[in-house]
């Protein structure tokens, strides 16, 4: 059984001229600060499915929510809780994480409340939002930026150039090209392509926008444990001269120091 431990959302101020205790907070702003720590925790549908389980206590001390879950989900608090102090921004969190920040600074702001987050880790973070705090998320719903997408292309052409291909992860989506590319190579219609866009995405729903092809991949969705085994052979020798795999890592995403 995994190691569990716990996070803890600490409200401190008044409710009127009384200090703010258990019994001051409302079952509907409880049902709220659940919801909003499970989806700042697992903010995808996917990851709602597959979490492990969570229980929850109201405790004094002002008002302190806890919540008792796996070490690897108090990790992960830890560390964002720790990016969001050290870059005194939100704005590059994934919307849905922003979004919830941006409720309870906004909710500090209204009441007066200082609100720190917590966690059972010894070498824990913390992150105070209070009213002075500015903790807002981005106002854009929208970024644009490129995308692979991957699946069957089932309609091409029209007046204005474009292709329809139907994907596992998106659905049905419309990507617009020129005669150009829409004719060269062979016959792309109802095959499985690979296919690179530029275009805009919805921060809330995840929504893709006025997506443009850049270029077409070839596209394999067949595993070929055989090939996977000879490249894996190949790379070992490579790989057993790494003496440091995070250093590594970092090198070859751009985020060296050198």
């Amino acid at each position: 059984m995994e190691e569990k431990g716990y996070i803890e959302i600490k409200f401190e101020g008044r409710v009127g001229n009384a200090k703010l205790t258990p019994m001051e907070v409302d079952i509907n702003e409880i049902k709220e600060i659940i919801v909003d720590i499970e989806n700042f925790l697992f903010p995808t549908r996917s990851e709602k499915s597959e979490r492990t389980h969570i229980a929850y206590m109201i405790e004094e001390g002002s008002a302190k929510h806890k919540f008792f879950l796996s070490l690897t989900s108090v990790i992960l608090f830890n560390g964002l809780i720790s990016e969001i102090e050290n870059r005194k921004s939100i704005g590059f969190l994934e919307y849905r994480r922003a979004e919830i920040i941006d409720k309870f600074q906004r909710k500090a702001r209204e009441r007066g409340l200082e609100i720190t987050f917590s966690n059972s880790l010894p070498y824990k973070n913390e992150l105070k939002i209070t009213k002075s705090t500015n903790y807002y998320k981005p106002q854009t719903d929208w970024i644009e930026t490129e995308f692979y997408l991957y699946g069957e292309i089932y309609q091409e052409g029209g007046i204005t150039p474009n292709l329809h291909i139907i994907t596992k992860e998106h659905g049905k989506l419309t990507v617009f090209a020129t005669k150009e590319q829409l004719l060269e190579g062979e016959n792309k219609l109802y095959r499985s392509y690979g296919l690179r866009a530029i275009g805009k995405q919805n921060l809330t729903d995840g929504k893709f926008g006025d997506l443009k092809l850049i270029d077409f991949l070839e596209y394999n969705p067949i595993f070929d444990k055989k090939e996977l085994d000879i490249l894996i052979a190949k790379a070992t020798p490579n790989l057993s001269s790494i003496t440091n795999v995070d250093t590594w890592l970092a090198e070859i995403r751009g985020g060296g120091n050198g």
